[in-house]
């Protein structure tokens, strides 16, 4: 998911509204400090040992707790089956909370490094998420609708056809925003088609979401559960080596030695689909950078770097559906 930043005034909302939270749920007098700055807020709740995550970026698109609570229930289901993953708190403590009209979530604090881990062991601690994803039912949550496979191609549409206005606007002109819907049609229809066996993923498996830890640098952890949904592993080896492909560089030599990492434990991949999949991930990346405002610094270059990249590639047309085998070449 592209950085979100907050301006002064709306972090210093979320920091009231977390102090507040905390004295609600008996935590005491905390002190707020911002520890990371993308789709949500971040912040440490000293001298607690919790961890305070605020959807920002995302609260607009995402304002029903569905997708709160499927992270927690994710993150608590890969915990017990010994996964590296960050933990949210216990219990109901974990939340989702409502506070002051923010939705926040508790996490349990991490000593994290804040450059990425080592690609190949983060490659194989994605494998390991994988492997225990695969043995979680589609009904995860009790109370909440299963999520249909690549929902999150419905969310880029959604994002997509919404109209624009200030900055998103000149991001991508109207005739432009059509253009990608009409790929991102094509695209979908054709993944939808292919028989590759469905589990749960991470959503988002890109480098800002691995770290590794202090104490122990060669245990690497999977961090930041929102985009959780239902698809093939292509999808989230896209967004693991996407990037890395598009933009070329450091980014992607980290990104390919991450896939090997993962290759050496994960099951054989369809390297057609991967592809496939790198193509509707960059149309998702494009989409939520016009939503949430090209105005950082970075981001409209990144994204002039994905539009170009994705009319280099040319219409998908009837090219989409020639990936789509007879049956699925590998796991059972």
């Amino acid at each position: 998911m592209p950085e979100a930043g907050a301006g002064v005034e709306v972090e210093a909302e979320v920091s009231a509204a977390c102090r507040a939270l905390a004295q609600r749920l008996g935590l005491g007098e905390v002190r707020p400090r911002v520890i990371g700055r993308f789709s949500n807020i971040v912040l440490a709740l000293e001298p607690t040992p919790w961890v305070a995550r605020v959807a920002t970026g995302t609260a607009g698109p995402r304002a029903e707790p569905a997708w709160a609570r499927r992270e927690i229930a994710l993150a608590q289901a890969l915990q017990a089956g010994g996964a590296p993953v960050g933990a949210p708190a216990p219990g109901t403590l974990a939340g989702p909370h409502r506070e002051a009209g923010w939705r926040i979530t508790l996490w349990r604090g991490l000593h994290l490094r804040p450059q990425p881990p080592e690609a190949r062991q983060a490659g194989r601690a994605l494998a390991a998420c994988h492997a225990v994803l695969a043995t979680l039912p589609a009904a995860l949550v009790p109370g909440l609708a299963v999520p249909e496979p690549w929902a999150l191609l419905d969310e880029a549409r959604r994002l997509l056809a919404t109209a624009p206005s200030g900055p998103a606007t000149a991001a991508l002109p109207g005739d432009v925003r059509a253009d990608l819907l009409a790929r991102l049609d094509t695209l979908a229809c054709a993944l939808r088609a292919h028989p590759a066996p469905l589990q749960w993923l991470h959503g988002d498996a890109q480098v800002n979401n691995v770290r590794a830890l202090q104490a122990d640098p060669a245990a690497s952890v999977w961090l930041d559960w929102e985009d959780a949904c239902r698809g093939p592993l292509e999808w989230d080896l896209a967004g693991l080596v996407g990037a890395g492909r598009i933009f070329g560089g450091p980014e992607q030599a980290w990104a390919e030695a991450a896939l090997a990492g993962w290759r050496e434990q994960g099951p054989p991949i369809d390297a057609a689909l991967l592809d496939a999949c790198i193509e509707a991930r960059a149309l998702f990346v494009v989409a939520w950078t016009a939503w949430l405002g090209p105005d950082l610094p970075g981001r409209r270059e990144r994204l002039a770097v994905r539009l170009a990249w994705l009319r280099r590639r040319g219409q998908p047309g009837a090219a989409a559906a020639a990936f789509i085998p007879a049956a699925s070449p590998r796991r059972p």
